[in-house]
């Protein structure tokens, strides 16, 4: 694996780059030439104007927005996806542009039906919502700290949450509904990724637990490997032993 390798992380809904960053500042250290870039209207997650600007915005478009920085780049990057994210860096990857993919905690998509009954309240917590594909969405703080905060302390979860802002409703029908989703946005040829494939998921990972993950692996290549990782939650890059999950993905990398 050359040093000069381009690392690209790609984030997950209502977020942007910045959680990220451990991962981001770790791979730096290593060599590696890391870029962290953000889907359309999420540099300023507390714009009113970016807000208008997301009415309606698909994960096509952020696919299109990864796929633009990716193929720009020198040589095939590794793509690391967190949730949302692993949707794009696999949809990226049927492409032919990636060398290598890491998921953490990537999400559901086309075809994968869920495994558990906190996936299915999720589900129930946006159809709450009223027409929220018409519209932008952020969960409230308590649905937030039990799907994707629940392993910080309460202090770290309101920092967090703080710093997210609100996201498509239009991406959050795609990824959560995608059985009624007429253009299969999520869909992914998984016969035309030919790169390896590591899945990391949380065992503690509400969102997305490993039982869903366990589904998603089975359709992957056989160049996938799927790791549980015992005690973490969905932002497990955020988390207080982070750093051991970039040393597993170091590993991995480079073996």
């Amino acid at each position: 694996m050359a040093i000069d390798t381009p690392i690209v992380l790609i984030h997950g809904t209502n977020a942007g780059p910045w959680t990220l960053e451990n991962f981001h500042n770790y791979f730096i250290q290593k060599g590696f030439n890391c870029h962290s870039p953000a889907y359309r209207y999420h540099e300023t997650p507390k714009s009113e104007a970016a807000h208008r600007l997301l009415v309606g915005t698909s994960i096509t478009d952020y696919v299109e927005d990864i796929a633009k920085f990716v193929i720009h780049l020198n040589r095939k990057p590794i793509l690391i996806g967190h949730s949302l994210g692993g949707v794009i860096a696999q949809k990226i990857g049927s492409m032919g542009l990636a060398q290598k993919i890491i998921l953490l905690n990537g999400s559901t998509n086309w075809g994968i039906p869920p495994t558990t009954s906190q996936e299915c309240s999720l589900g129930k917590m946006f159809m709450a919502s009223g027409k929220f594909w018409e519209d932008i969405l952020l969960p409230d703080f308590e649905t937030m700290a039990k799907f994707g905060l629940n392993k910080l302390n309460l202090s770290d979860q309101h920092l967090v949450f703080n710093r997210l802002g609100p996201e498509s409703g239009r991406v959050l029908f795609e990824l959560f509904f995608w059985i009624f989703d007429e253009n299969k946005t999520t869909k992914i040829e998984y016969e035309k990724i030919k790169c390896p494939i590591l899945m990391i998921s949380g065992s503690e990972d509400l969102a997305i637990p490993p039982s869903t993950a366990r589904l998603i692996a089975k359709k992957c290549n056989s160049q996938t490997t799927l790791h549980v990782a015992e005690g973490y939650g969905h932002y497990l890059m955020l988390e207080p032993k982070w750093i051991n999950i970039a040393e597993f993905c170091y590993k991995w990398i480079t073996e």
